[in-house]
């Protein structure tokens, strides 16, 4: 016999119990488990007026946040619906059926005021990092370190027109980072020795006015005298289409001879297996928690949104470390 669904909606009173409609192995449950705020409202005591209106539990909006990041709902607006609709976002927030969302507009001001002054999130983050510790989770043995293109929150059509040329020798200019580095200019690779023993230079006369050789392509093109080439027997294989040899040196080579001679070290390759580890974290940061691109504009900006992410993405491997229990040894 086909069912039919008895409407309950006009009923007017309900036996309700979030705990009960949480599954055992719930993210946020585990999450729970890991997360301790009981010191939060004793660090931001003295950035709170003893006076007034109360305000909004930080720990409710710590909390939020967390949700946010650990879901990837960048926008604090549509986080403050999903809050109100997810029952599972509800019971980890500590919101019963009847406790009201906070407006999105809160999170900006607190974002932008006491959690900014305090340093909150590093707080959160150096909190998370003590119980990684605790756990087993952080050797100290070594570190490895990578780096990701993140999209800042710019666009050219709000873009700032850059200023005029810089005149590097401008005296004002002549600070010790500016004169070191174009001193390593001036100093790096002043000749090649071609497989005849010909002399390439990137200047064979003194100018008036001196030139760095740097190209748009940041190179510094080293040529060969034309006469040697002429009269070379390796010309035919070293230079066919050509009047002389040239070889183009990037201004960054210097560098690139420093990791060539790393990458020929065993302590290297160890390097390199460890580096994936913390590739997979960037990736799981944009792919996962939506870090493909900063919300919030400035340094400050980014610093919160990196601190933050960084502490729930410890926050999510902790939960599934301590939901599966320490590895059996033996």
């Amino acid at each position: 016999m086909m069912g039919q669904l008895s409407s309950g909606q006009d009923r007017l009173f309900y036996s309700f119990n979030l705990e009960d409609h949480i599954p055992a192995n719930h993210l946020l449950r585990s999450i729970d488990r890991c997360l301790d705020l009981s010191d939060l409202r004793h660090y931001l005591a003295d950035f709170y007026s003893p006076i007034g209106r109360p305000s909004i539990d930080p720990e409710l909006m710590i909390r939020m946040l967390i949700v946010g990041y650990c879901y990837g709902i960048r926008s604090e607006r549509r986080l403050c619906e999903e809050a109100h609709l997810n029952l599972a976002y509800r019971w980890f927030c500590r919101l019963s059926l009847e406790d009201e969302v906070p407006n999105h507009s809160t999170f900006s001001k607190n974002r932008h005021g006491r959690f900014r002054d305090s340093d909150l999130f590093r707080w959160l983050f150096n909190e998370v990092l003590r119980r990684c510790m605790g756990a087993g989770l952080v050797k100290g043995e070594g570190f490895a370190v990578d780096a990701s293109i993140i999209k800042a929150d710019a666009s050219w059509q709000r873009g700032v027109p850059g200023d005029e040329p810089v005149n590097w020798s401008d005296p004002a200019l002549s600070t010790r980072a500016v004169r070191e580095y174009l001193e390593a200019l001036d100093e790096e690779a002043e000749e090649y020795r071609c497989p005849a023993g010909n002399v390439l230079r990137s200047e064979w006369r003194a100018f008036k006015n001196e030139r760095s050789h740097v190209t748009k392509a940041n190179t510094i093109i080293f040529r060969s005298r034309q006469t040697d080439c002429a009269n070379c027997p390796m010309k035919a294989k070293c230079c066919p289409n050509t009047t002389f040899r040239k070889i183009a040196r990037s201004v960054h080579e210097a560098a690139r001879d420093v990791a060539r001679r790393i990458a020929a070290t065993p302590e290297y390759v160890r390097s390199r297996h460890e580096r994936k580890k913390v590739e997979m974290l960037f990736a799981h940061l944009k792919r996962i928690l939506k870090l493909g691109r900063l919300r919030l504009r400035g340094m400050s900006g980014a610093t919160d949104e990196f601190t933050l992410a960084a502490a729930v993405q410890n926050l999510r491997r902790l939960a599934k470390f301590t939901s599966q229990g320490p590895p059996v040894t033996g």
